[in-house]
């Protein structure tokens, strides 16, 4: 008897080693990090990337996906180098998350000056 075929989601888990592809996150260790877990679409469809082909699909944390939204990197062919493009999103989603940092830091520790 033939097993069903595996879903992308599955098959992202697989691919990725269970980790977010951004921040490195293991999305295995627990039930809350595993709920965290999202596909991510490299290049979206609207800007011409290939919809739901697992080439275009990578295993993203919730967080990481939110940062990068509709971000790409425009200098950068994702088909000739993939790595490179996916590298120049982690930097990306590094600035906005210490962007976002700041901003948290101020909001529940406006006493200190070191994050205005």
């Amino acid at each position: 008897m033939a097993h069903p075929p595996k879903s992308k989601f599955v098959q992202l888990f697989e691919r990725d080693k269970g980790r977010c592809v951004y921040c490195g996150m293991d999305l295995t260790a627990d039930y809350d990090r595993f709920m965290m877990a999202t596909e991510d679409h490299l290049v979206p469809a609207s800007k011409g990337g290939k919809g739901r082909e697992l080439e275009n699909l990578i295993l993203s944390c919730m967080v990481c996906n939110r940062l990068k939204a509709n971000y790409i990197p425009e200098s950068i062919d994702v088909a000739k180098d993939r790595r490179k493009y996916i590298a120049t999103i982690r930097e990306y989603i590094y600035k906005r998350r210490s962007e976002k940092l700041r901003e948290f830091m101020q909001v529940t520790h406006p006493d200190q000056s070191d994050y205005r």
